[in-house]
This record gives C-alpha cells, structure tokens and sequence, in this order.
C-alpha cells in the first residue's frame, strides 16, 4: 500500500479503495461539496500512523489532492476535458486532458523566504509586518459556503487585522497561495478545428466527486442482481470493493455455460 505526504499539513496517509458502502454515500449525499468530501475521505484515508486526522483543520488544498490521488487510483492518471469552442461559427466539442501526476507537481507548495511564524500556533506574518495571518481550513470553507460575501467572509477569519491597504492584502494572499495552492485552476488548449484558444475552469473537488458519483450510479442494480443469484446479506456485497462488485454483477447476469 502506497503512502502519500500531503503537502501542506505534512501527514503520511495511505488510501484503501471504495466499496459499495461509499458508493451509496456518494450517490445519496446530493451536490459535491466540501462536506461530502470529508465524509467520504474520512472512510478511505488513513493516517499512516495510525492516529485519527483531523479533517475539518486540513487545508482545502490537502483535500482537493486527497481527492485527486483517489480519483488515480480508482480510475485513472489522465483527465479529460470536455468543452466547446466559444468562437463564432465553430463550437466544436474540445478535449482538454492532462495528467493528475503533472497537475499535482505544477501546483506544489512552496515557503517564501520572508514568512515567518507569528505569536500564535498557526498564525503567520510576512517580515515584520503587523497583519497575521493563517491558512485556510476546511471548517473555514464550510463556515462560508452560505454567506452572500464568501471570499470576504474568508478573509475576516483568517486575516487579521483587516488589512490596511490592498497592497498588503495582495502580499498576504500571496504569500497563502505559494503555501497553500489553490487546486481550482484554468486550463487551456487549441481548438482542433479553428486553432482557437479554448478554456475551461476545473474544480477538483466538485470534477471529482461528481466523477465518483456518476461511476456508483448502478450500486443499487449490482447489489440486487448479485443478492438474487447468491442470495448474500447487503451488507456483505456492499463491503466489496467497487470494482470487484460491478464484476460479480457482470458475471450473474451472463448466461450459464451448458
């Protein structure tokens, strides 16, 4: 089993395959958000020192790389886009694709020399300056998710004082992004009819979950068909890994072999 260091909080954790049970969650929990991505995360992540990690303080950007390293190793390293293009008289349908290794390495962390560690644990300050600041959570995400201002409701909890100046607001978000990237980025790639430049924005956590969901559509089809052939509990075919289930439930349905 392979372990993986996450970039910003630094935990060694390993990731066990989905079974059925986390396919019913995926399909039954409603829109991807943050909240879901911790429910299911927190049933296939584990610390590989086998202490409890806790999910609501881990940086979004951890998240969205937890998520991105499951999505790998469950379908796959190459994601394509598909998108339209916006010039006129084209709109062909555009793939874009790339590889999540390639994405991972673009998008990782880095210190500025200049950022130290202020009075509290977690806070940090640019030089000598008097704005402190600390990364974003993942409780902070859902703590905003309704407010009407989210990005400023963000701000105020994780800034302070408010900045003076938009200079300094600029510097601080800065320095957050080089030490937390971001995932939520914009690709690009050329359109094969018309060469123009085509765009598409892609959110890993909301791509990802969505992606998971849509493969544990036929959870409740699978399990169905294999209890009537083995007549087995529910809660034993669900215990299944994804893709052994999804077999099983290919092989009751073939014809019998005379």
């Amino acid at each position: 089993m392979t372990a993986h260091r996450l970039p910003v909080s630094g935990l060694e954790v390993v990731l066990q395959l989905p079974t059925g049970a986390e396919d019913v969650l995926l399909v039954e929990a409603g829109a991807p958000s943050m909240a879901v991505a911790l429910a299911l995360l927190d049933r296939v992540v584990h610390r590989l020192d086998g202490g409890a990690i806790e999910w609501a303080a881990l940086s979004p950007t951890d998240v969205d790389v937890l998520l991105l390293v499951l999505r790998r190793r469950v379908i796959g390293d190459v994601i394509i886009a598909d998108v339209r293009c916006a010039a006129p008289r084209c709109h062909a349908r555009v793939d874009i694709s790339f590889s999540i290794t390639g994405f991972l390495d673009h998008h990782r962390p880095s210190r500025p020399d200049n950022v130290v560690a202020a009075a509290d644990d977690g806070w940090l300050r640019i030089g000598d300056g008097e704005v402190e600041f600390r990364l974003p959570r993942a409780v902070d995400q859902l703590a905003v998710a309704l407010d009407p201002e989210p990005e400023l409701a963000l701000v105020r909890r994780c800034i302070r004082p408010e900045p003076a100046s938009d200079a300094i607001r600029d510097d601080v978000e800065a320095a957050m992004e080089a030490l937390a990237p971001s995932m939520f980025s914009e690709l690009e790639g050329a359109c094969p009819e018309c060469g123009a430049t085509v765009r598409a924005t892609f959110d890993p956590l909301q791509y990802t979950l969505r992606e998971l969901r849509d493969g544990a559509a036929y959870v409740y089809h699978e399990v169905l068909a294999i209890a009537r052939h083995t007549h087995w509990a529910e809660a034993d075919i669900l215990a299944l890994p994804t893709a052994r289930r999804a077999r099983y439930a290919e092989l009751v349905q073939e014809p019998a072999v005379a």
